[in-house]
């Protein structure tokens, strides 16, 4: 026969309702007797029942994570690294998680709205941000808890969102290669939507600018080249692969010839020569604290939306040199 919650407050020595504040882990209940509780489950082997759970308190205990509408999201490190750092927050909160992805926005925005009319989630942490979309739109229009991890470009006041300054990383790139005596210094992209193409763009012009040098924006595409630059900032880990081999192919040599500095410190960052100078964003915290503002927002009867900023650090590699 299973073990119930009256089976629980009795060998403990407290009511049901105790048991049960114990498992939500109300702030109404001392340690100890949470200790006492605690022990008295462990004893006996009990386990909640979940469809009761959710029954008794309306929760599901479980968060659903967004992925972006991209197909190719294995190419892009980011998104495992985060999701484990989120799965691993979670269970330290006795939460699950759940993921919703999609090819397109239709198909996303199903998913999305399948989780939570079903009750499979309390509500979502959402991997991307920027322009408002129609799975925003949904959680908005429907006063459904999500936190952002990025920076949306509209509502800032009214969506809770987890970030690094971006525009400060672009700023740092160019000190860095300003410090090492680079004057002609381009920033490569092969996108210009989105909060953080334009955020770090706006840094590196915010470098240029205080020391009175010409900005140069690079789209890496067919016809990729550059002209007097001998240093680059480019926009992720990823792309810079990419540049370092097509830079290669039109003769220059990485660091000798021209510097390059990146952002993400994925782990495409070391997997060829030169490794990369770039800037640790720190992912493992952006996931832990999304957990912990979508938990905050479920614990707390008034929700003040915010902007929490986590830090950066600069990693010194191969790939950047003194002029």
């Amino acid at each position: 026969m299973a073990v119930t919650i009256k089976d629980v407050a009795k060998k403990a020595g407290v009511n049901a309702s105790t048991v049960s504040r114990v498992i939500r882990d109300s702030n109404e209940i001392s340690d100890k007797t949470k200790t006492k509780v605690r022990k008295a489950m462990a004893d006996l082997g009990y386990t909640r029942n979940a469809a009761a759970q959710i029954l008794a308190s309306g929760k599901t205990n479980t968060i659903g994570v967004v992925f972006p509408p991209v197909d190719d999201k294995s190419s892009q490190p980011f998104y495992m690294k985060i999701l484990t750092s989120i799965n691993e927050a979670a269970r330290k909160s006795n939460v699950s998680i759940a993921i919703a992805t999609g090819h397109t926005q239709v198909d996303l925005k199903k998913q999305v709205r399948l989780l939570y009319s079903e009750r499979r989630v309390d509500g979502f942490i959402v991997l991307y941000a920027g322009q408002t979309d129609s799975v925003r739109e949904y959680l908005l229009g429907n006063s459904i808890p999500f936190v952002l991890v990025g920076t949306p470009s509209e509502l800032q006041n009214q969506i809770t969102h987890v970030d690094n300054d971006n525009k400060l990383l672009g700023l740092e790139a160019v000190r860095h290669l300003i410090n090492l005596g680079h004057r002609n210094i381009g920033f490569v992209t092969d996108t210009t939507a989105g909060e953080v193409f334009t955020e770090r763009y706006q840094g590196f012009c915010e470098g240029m600018n205080q020391v009175g040098l010409t900005k140069s924006l690079i789209k890496f595409d067919r016809s990729f080249s550059i002209a007097k630059e001998t240093a680059l900032v480019v926009m992720d880990d990823v792309l810079s692969l990419k540049v370092l081999e097509r830079l290669n192919g039109l003769g220059y040599n990485v660091p000798d010839d021209i510097s390059l500095i990146t952002f993400n410190n994925s782990i495409f960052s070391t997997v060829t020569h030169p490794f990369l100078t770039t800037f640790d964003i720190n992912v493992g915290r952006l996931g832990e604290a999304s957990v912990e503002k979508f938990m905050d927002m479920m614990n707390s009867e008034m929700v003040y939306h915010e902007k929490t900023v986590i830090p950066f650090e600069l990693i010194l590699r191969e790939s950047t040199k003194a002029r």
